[in-house]
């Protein structure tokens, strides 16, 4: 993210003389590289002799966060977000692996995974790593890994190759229609968000559009993500080019179309506008941190990040308006963003047992209802 998941810049050792952030991040890269195995092989997990190795990596993962500003408003705020979001996700996931929870480790290595291609697919930025080859080769990945991996570490073309694999042959069971469906899903994040590339986003739509072994529910989607890449295509917008305060603009208009503040459940109708107003945003950050219209680019990124949720990522979209109640105390936006913060969060401990919200939550319920009002 414009670098969350610097994540992941090769070297196993940092150049010396690095910047502190370049060089926890390169050591967050080799962590999570060297865990990787064991989601091919999650027998491993069990091997006495590797717990060692895997805590000191989950330690090195856990400690992320501290590579970037003490001052959120010194940088773009996705990264701080998700920053802290992969941090404490993998701190509770080495919490899970001390206590022997091991059934669910292999899973929470492809989510910090799935967070650094979230990360890196952000932003339009150069290749930041190299030689990688022998890394895929010795980890023996299955093709949706090894795309994201390749997402996740910025090299997006080969991504793209890889995730066209994985797309190509019909799904013949569910199993199949789940890795399809999360790798058209992929692709179109990185055509729409990283490539900004909308003639390519059509191109891939239209393939899509002629393939009778989607499900129904893709193809309805498929439709209509191609109606909102044809108004796109219309507006000829060069986003590397534009201000900070054009992008923030065409950002917040892209999310009134949507219609986002009214519903709390990913949109996939709306995709394309999803994706294309978070890179606008990110953009607009990136350039101008304190772009005065930070605190509602906050809100309208939590509208975005909500819309276009995975399950494995299910609260980013509460970090966005925890950090707008916390940069803007007493102001009429916080009690917006604290409103879709309460109402977001309730949803997500309700289920047909009724609401149940753990202590912790209700006492960060309380404190930012506290800095709201």
């Amino acid at each position: 993210m414009p670098t969350l998941l610097l994540a992941c810049v090769l070297a196993a050792t940092p150049d010396a003389g690095a910047p502190p952030t370049k060089a926890v991040m390169q050591g967050a890269l080799e962590a999570l590289v060297g865990l990787e195995p064991m989601v091919a092989h999650p027998e491993r997990l069990r091997d006495p002799l590797q717990a060692d190795d895997i805590t000191r990596r989950l330690d090195v993962l856990a400690e992320l966060k501290h590579a970037f500003p003490a001052d959120a408003k010194a940088q773009e705020p996705a990264t701080a977000a998700l920053s802290g979001l992969f941090s404490h996700y993998a701190l509770e996931t080495r919490r899970r692996f001390v206590f022997g929870e091991r059934e669910t480790i292999a899973a929470r290595v492809r989510t910090l995974m799935s967070l650094c291609f979230t990360c890196h697919s952000r932003e339009r930025v150069d290749d930041d790593f190299r030689d990688m080859e022998k890394r895929l080769e010795s980890a023996k990945l299955a093709p949706l890994d090894k795309a994201q991996f390749l997402a996740a570490t910025r090299q997006f073309d080969k991504a793209l190759e890889q995730y066209a694999v994985v797309i190509a042959p019909p799904a013949n069971d569910e199993r199949a229609r789940l890795l399809q469906t999360r790798a058209i899903k992929d692709t179109l994040t990185l055509l729409v968000r990283v490539k900004d590339d909308a003639k390519a986003t059509d191109v891939f739509l239209e393939g899509l559009s002629r393939r009778a072994d989607l499900t129904p529910f893709l193809q309805r989607s498929v439709q209509a993500w191609r109606k909102d890449v044809a108004a796109w295509r219309k507006e000829n917008v060069d986003a590397a080019k534009a201000t900070p305060r054009a992008l923030f603009t065409l950002a917040k208009a892209l999310v009134a179309k949507a219609s986002g503040p009214r519903t709390f459940l990913p949109d996939e109708t709306h995709e394309v506008a999803y994706l294309r107003a978070s890179a606008y945003l990110n953009l607009a950050l990136g350039k101008d941190p304190t772009l005065k219209e930070r605190g509602e680019a906050l809100f309208l990124l939590g509208v975005s990040a909500g819309a276009l949720k995975s399950p494995l990522l299910w609260d980013v979209d509460l970090l966005f308006f925890e950090a707008c109640v916390r940069e803007n105390p007493k102001t009429p936006l916080a009690q917006k963003c604290f409103a879709q913060f309460s109402d977001r969060l309730t949803f997500g401990f309700t289920g047909s047992a009724g609401t149940h919200l753990p202590d912790d939550e209700l006492a960060r319920l309380s404190a930012l209802r506290a800095l709201a009002e």
